[in-house]
């Protein structure tokens, strides 16, 4: 699997580039915002990517960092929502703003990305909006916690679920939700909890 190139442009398409790479041109797809920022042929261009394998065809999606590499690939997660239509939603808007829609429940940014319907956009926030909310939390919590491994996962939890106004009871019923057994990230079990209290 190809997680990261960096070479020199080659060509550029509105949604494809083609980057040198050792002698090698490898054509990866693109959304708006990384195309804007691609240079002349010639120049520099490192790119976070994701790799899709099927039968009949070998296909990359690139992005200039992580964090639009992650939401790409929790974008395509999503059912009735393929590469295509991930990049074409990661076209419609900046990242930051695909967020605060998402987290605000505003269809219309999603809407305006080319094959996009009500229901699909309404299923992309109902699948990423705990996620991102869990993210927020975390970011709240002190790192040190966050990142500790020593079984602390439901405390942490708990913390984040008081930090987003949830009552003593509710945080509970949300801990309560997730099977521990499985040992979820903080990430994940913060997202189950988000979603059993309806949110």
């Amino acid at each position: 699997m190809i997680g990261y190139l960096r070479g020199k442009v080659v060509r550029a398409a509105p949604d494809q580039v083609v980057l040198d790479v050792g002698g090698v041109g490898y054509l990866v797809s693109v959304p708006a915002g990384v195309r804007e920022r691609v240079g002349p042929p010639g120049s520099e261009l490192a790119l976070q990517v994701h790799t899709v394998v099927r039968e009949d065809q070998l296909a990359l999606y690139g992005f200039t960092d992580v964090e639009e590499l992650q939401m790409f690939q929790q974008l395509i997660q999503v059912d009735g929502v393929g590469p295509k239509v991930g990049l074409s939603i990661m076209s419609s808007a900046s990242l930051e703003l695909l967020k605060r829609a998402i987290l605000a429940e505003d269809v219309g940014p999603i809407r305006r990305a080319a094959g996009v319907g009500p229901r699909t956009a309404q299923k992309v926030i109902i699948d990423l909006k705990p996620r991102l909310e869990a993210d927020e939390a975390l970011l709240a919590l002190p790192r040190a916690a966050a990142a500790a491994g020593d079984g602390q996962a439901p405390k942490q939890v708990e913390a984040a679920l008081r930090g987003l106004g949830f009552s003593a009871q509710q945080a509970r019923s949300g801990l309560e939700a997730v099977d521990w057994e499985e040992a979820p990230s903080v990430q994940d079990a913060l997202a189950t909890a988000l979603k059993a209290l309806g949110r």
